[in-house]
């Protein structure tokens, strides 16, 4: 989505932060800046003392421009900025970064690195040699199982093919002269699998580095990255969860609604599907197995796998019923704790492709047959999004688009759901009957007042 807007957005800011004199560098991708940019974010790296004025400035920049919505999430040092405006239809992703840390590890200061910036255009960037040691380093240190992406690959030998000696003294800087040389020895050969295979060596060599370097600073350093992780995920968790789910009567055009409302927000966030943006559960977390796959694997039952009627089976006795809610009200809670936090944890939105309020309005989706008080008793314990759409059709347009249910079930369920909304500010109720597109533009803009400053 980089359009004229950004462009303008990347000038004002570079402009502002040489005006405040907060030095400053662009990483990578900026050679089309700032017309266009062929990466899907900016990073920006800053002094670390000054960082807290740069991110503020940013937002400031991004509200001048006519972005009315603003998004963060703080890793380590890096502050991933997110403008979005709707007016304009536009999204930008602007990473600013205080110095240049991997997981609490600082193996080149900021000054080290500043001394190797250059003017590019009316903005600084890296030089082209300590750009290319840091592509290597930074992708590869600390991670399981890192992946090098072909174009960093290419990058990286194009960049060692220019200054061969100075780009092997820096890494045996960084770890010692036999490994630098053997590590060089692959990229001549663009045997980039090998050093990934090396990796585990290579961080080792890394750490060891840091700590020598700066031992109480990396262990500080090291202290708040891993603070960080527990303070988003488990301590306040509630405060970055970002969660809502869509209700809908089969063939109201849920599942067109929700593709296509991802596939805007993923336009605004700058990113894709294969970025893993917004984790879409199925009614519950499953954390625990469909109870037809558990009593499949017991060897009592064989599951129905025809999902294409939703009422095909008959409803449970009660008892049954009865343990049946509260085994799928255990997935919620449980699975809720683990999903979620771990959505948080990784900055996901959690989408709900239908929820626990099925189980007042369509109990027999799931074979339950017990009171409605019992039932909403059940739901009221699972854990509630903040943000619940329900969509709303006449009932005749919903069965001709999809005839799983009678019209009479459809109207009946269409009653529930409409009674539903009306019971809390979480509930928002969009008209199905209007193109997917018009539904989403109604949605961004509730999830965006919800989540986003």
């Amino acid at each position: 989505m980089w359009n004229q807007v950004c462009g303008k957005i990347f000038t004002d800011y570079t402009m502002e932060l040489k005006n405040r004199e907060i030095r400053y560098f662009v990483l990578r991708n900026y050679e089309k800046l700032p017309e266009q940019n062929i990466g899907k974010d900016v990073d920006i790296i800053v002094e670390p003392k000054k960082k807290k004025e740069a991110v503020k400035l940013l937002k400031e920049v991004y509200k001048k421009n006519g972005l009315e919505y603003y998004d963060e999430a703080v890793f380590d040092q890096m502050t991933c900025t997110h403008g979005m405006g709707l007016e304009k239809k536009t999204g930008i992703h602007i990473d600013v970064i205080g110095g240049y840390l991997a997981r609490g590890f600082e193996l080149y200061s900021f000054d080290e690195l500043y001394r190797h910036v250059m003017l590019y255009k009316d903005f600084y960037v890296l030089g082209e040699l300590m750009d290319g040691v840091m592509l290597l380093v930074y992708k590869l240190f600390g991670y399981k199982k890192p992946k090098l992406k072909e174009k960093y690959r290419e990058k990286i030998y194009e960049i060692y093919q220019k200054y061969p000696k100075d780009y092997q003294k820096e890494l045996e800087k960084l770890t010692d002269s036999k490994f630098a040389e053997e590590t060089v020895a692959l990229i001549r050969e663009k045997d980039f699998d090998r050093i990934i295979e090396n990796n585990e060596q290579f961080s080792k060599k890394l750490t060891h580095y840091a700590y020598k370097k700066a031992r109480f600073k990396t262990w500080g350093r090291r202290l708040r990255f891993l603070w960080q992780k527990a303070e988003r995920s488990i301590f306040r968790y509630r405060k970055y969860r970002r969660v809502f789910a869509v209700l809908a009567p089969d063939g109201t055009g849920k599942t067109t609604f929700l593709d296509t409302l991802i596939e805007q927000l993923n336009k605004y966030y700058v990113s894709d599907s294969s970025d893993g943006k917004f984790n879409v559960y199925h009614f519950r977390p499953t954390i625990l197995p469909n109870l037809g796959a558990v009593g499949e694997k017991a060897g009592v039952m064989e599951q129905d796998k025809d999902f294409t009627n939703p009422h095909r089976s008959k409803p449970a006795n009660p008892i049954s019923s009865f343990i049946r809610m509260g085994y799928y009200m255990l997935d919620y809670i449980i699975g809720w704790q683990k999903c979620v936090r771990n959505d948080v944890r990784c900055d996901r939105y959690s989408v709900f492709d239908r929820y626990s309020y099925d189980f007042i309005v369509d109990p027999k989706r799931s074979k339950i047959r017990l009171p409605m008080v019992i039932r909403k008793m059940f739901v009221a314990l699972t854990p509630k999004p903040p943000i619940v759409f329900v969509l709303k059709a006449e009932a005749e347009t919903i069965y001709q688009r999809k005839q799983e249910l009678t019209r009479e079930e459809i109207q009946r369920q269409l009653e529930v759901y409409g009674k539903l909304a009306k019971s809390g500010k979480r509930f928002h109720t969009i008209n199905a009957e209007q193109l997917p597109e018009k539904m989403a533009e109604e949605a961004l803009e509730i999830i965006f007042k919800k989540y986003c400053s």
